[in-house]
């Protein structure tokens, strides 16, 4: 029997303000929890989170991720896809010469590095000079009071196929 969750749209609708205000607080929360461990501001949060999420999109990729790769080891380069300064600029909406300026700034501070194959990545042991991993449980704890709201106002609902 499989578990999966689905959304309800009319459940949604009924719901908005308070489905709205629950994800909401949930992005804050990860900007509060980034800021907290990587000082970054709103900005710098949008366009990490952009690079970190298009670095990763080769593994995610595949049906079995191994597990060796599952945790904080650094992800072998191979793995690592680098993403452009215009691309980041498409993926968030953010001008151009805001992602440049931004990004020179996080390279100086080490939050990135400059990839050789062009591009930009974090650093390969990010997790752990970030000090990112003990923001996980926090993030996983707001994630987890987020869903649950949304599954009691209806709009998410949990189905046993």
């Amino acid at each position: 029997m499989a578990t999966t969750i689905t959304t309800n749209s009319a459940k949604m609708a009924e719901n908005w303000r308070v489905a709205m205000t629950a994800l909401c607080n949930q992005f804050l929360a990860m900007q509060r929890a980034l800021s907290a461990a990587g000082g970054l501001g709103p900005t710098e949060t949008l366009i990490y989170l952009t690079i970190s999420v298009a670095n990763v999109q080769r593994l995610m990729r595949e049906r079995t991720i191994p597990p060796e790769l599952c945790g904080t080891v650094p992800l072998p380069r191979e793995w690592v896809v680098p993403i452009s300064r215009n691309a980041i600029a498409s993926a968030t909406g953010l001008p151009r010469e805001t992602v440049r300026r931004q990004v020179a700034k996080m390279i100086e501070r080490g939050i990135l590095v400059e990839d050789p194959r062009g591009g930009v990545t974090p650093p390969a042991d990010i997790i752990s000079a970030g000090n990112y991993e003990p923001i996980l449980e926090g993030l996983m704890t707001e994630f987890a009071r987020t869903v649950d709201v949304l599954c009691r106002t209806g709009a998410l609902a949990i189905r046993h196929d």
